[in-house]
C-alpha cells in the first residue's frame, strides 16, 4: 500500500504536490478543531459547574451556621424604644427593599406591602425578621410578569 502511495506521489507535479500538501494540512486542522472544540467546551462547563457548586455549598454552610445560632434575647423584644414600623423601614432599606405600605396596627404590630422585589431577597429578609423574633401572621406573595414578586404581610413582635 505504501508503494502505491509513493508511486502516486511521485507521479504528481510540483504544483499538485503543494496543493495536496495544503489540502492535507487543512484537513488535519479541521479534524483537530472538530475534536478540540467539544473537549474545551466540556472543560469550561465543568469549571462553571464546579464554581456554582462551591458557591451553593458556601451559602448552605452559612445558612446552617445561622440556624445553629440562637440569639440570647430576640431583637423584637428589644425594639420597644423604636416603633415597629420604623424598624421595618430601616431593616428593609438596609437590603434595598422599599416598603410601599407600612401601617402600625397597635403596639408591636404592622401591615406592610412591597410592590416589586426579587423573590430570594424578599424571603431572606422575612426569614431574618423571623430569626429576630418577629411573627408573620399573614403573608401573600404574588408573582409579576417581569420575574419579580409583590408581597403583603402582617407582622407582630413575638409574645404579643
Amino acid at each position: 500500500m505504501t508503494e502505491k502511495l509513493q508511486n502516486w506521489w511521485t507521479g504528481l507535479s510540483m504544483r499538485e504536490r503543494w496543493l495536496v500538501g495544503i489540502a492535507g494540512m487543512l484537513a488535519l486542522g479541521v479534524l483537530a478543531w472538530g475534536l478540540a472544540r467539544p473537549a474545551v467546551a466540556a472543560f469550561i462547563d465543568l469549571e462553571s459547574r464546579h464554581r456554582a457548586a462551591i458557591e451553593r455549598e458556601g451559602r448552605v454552610a452559612a445558612k446552617a451556621g445561622l440556624l445553629n445560632q440562637r440569639p440570647v434575647r430576640s431583637v423584637a423584644a428589644t425594639i420597644d424604644a423604636v416603633a415597629i414600623d420604623q424598624y421595618l423601614v430601616q431593616s428593609a432599606g438596609e437590603i434595598g427593599l422599599t416598603l410601599d405600605r407600612n401601617e402600625a396596627r397597635g403596639a408591636g404590630q404592622a401591615t406592610i406591602a412591597i410592590a416589586t422585589a426579587r423573590a430570594p431577597v424578599l424571603t431572606d429578609w422575612l426569614a431574618s425578621l423571623e430569626e429576630q423574633g418577629f411573627v408573620v401572621d399573614q403573608l401573600t406573595i404574588t408573582p409579576a410578569a417581569d420575574g419579580t414578586v409583590g408581597m403583603t404581610a402582617e407582622l407582630r413582635k413575638s409574645g404579643q
